[in-house]
């Protein structure tokens, strides 16, 4: 018997396996369904990414863990009850429908509900934020249903292209906006799905919420590191279709076409180095 007050020997890799077996099977099996999507759709392409920085950050609560306590109690009864229902139900509807992103949300919601109830019932409630996140983690690479996606797809479209009138006016560049289709004197410049900013935007929160718990392993400040991406990513997608606007106006809008996938990969390294700023900046703050 461990006396009271004496600290509890580390957790070490073999034992934290076996102790999160549940949570490392229903995550697996959510990795293995959402992998369809990952390997057809080339905007979630980078959930193999994360999934790698996932088993990274796992690697990194190992010496945050408290002592390994088994309990069992009706919240953690009850989370494990609805995490294998839902993902029964997720079996049963794939079985006769096959795999679409919003019944994948079932199966998410369930294989977490276990990943949470299994981290209770060995270190307790103070252990899952951060033994969770990692787990947590890998619902940025999930697919939204379509009715969400288009949903965000078309408010940044719109956001997009009524910033972009304004600002082609103020330097007296003649644009009216239709929709999301800018017309120029030189003709029409759509906002396209990728112009919106989407793609940029699910890397970008992929990158801050990394970064944040890399640095502060707090959620706070993960979530102020999260918007802090998604505004980067709003700001780099405006400044590139400003851009390719503006070369539409004074080339001819067959000139886009040329400067547009340069644009796209000028807009994920200002979002990186401006991550990797802010991340900086957040950082000094909080030593002082």
């Amino acid at each position: 018997m461990t006396p009271v007050g004496q600290n509890l020997p580390p957790v070490d890799w073999r034992t934290l396996g076996t102790a999160l077996a549940p949570a490392a099977c229903a995550a697996a099996w959510l990795v293995y369904q959402a992998s369809w999507f990952w390997r057809h759709q080339p905007d979630l392409q980078f959930g193999w990414i994360v999934l790698l920085l996932s088993m990274f950050l796992l690697s990194e609560v190992q010496d945050d863990l408290p002592p390994m306590r088994p309990r069992w109690t009706v919240g953690v009864a009850v989370l494990y009850a609805l995490g294998f229902l839902s993902m029964l139900l997720f079996q049963m509807y794939q079985a006769a429908f096959g795999t679409m992103a919003a019944s994948l949300m079932a199966l998410a919601l369930g294989a977490m509900a276990v990943v949470t109830a299994n981290i209770v019932q060995m270190f307790g409630w103070r252990a899952v934020p951060r033994v969770a996140f990692p787990f947590y983690f890998l619902l940025i690479a999930l697919p939204l249903p379509s009715f969400a996606q288009s949903l965000v797809v078309s408010r940044l479209q719109m956001l997009v292209a009524t910033l972009n009138e304004d600002l082609l006016n103020l330097v007296g560049i003649p644009a009216i906006r239709r929709g999301s289709v800018i017309e120029l004197t030189t003709g029409m410049v759509g906002v396209d799905d990728a112009c919106s900013g989407f793609r940029s935007l699910q890397s970008s929160i992929m990158a801050g919420l990394f970064i944040g718990f890399i640095l502060f392993r707090n959620w706070s400040w993960c979530l102020l590191m999260g918007l802090s991406a998604v505004l980067l990513a709003v700001v780099g997608n405006l400044g590139r279709t400003f851009y390719l606007c503006r070369e539409g106006a004074l080339k001819g809008v067959s000139a886009v076409q040329g400067v547009h996938d340069a644009a796209g990969w000028s807009v994920m390294a200002f979002t990186a180095v401006g991550v990797a700023g802010i991340a900086l900046g957040f950082n000094q703050h909080r030593g002082k």
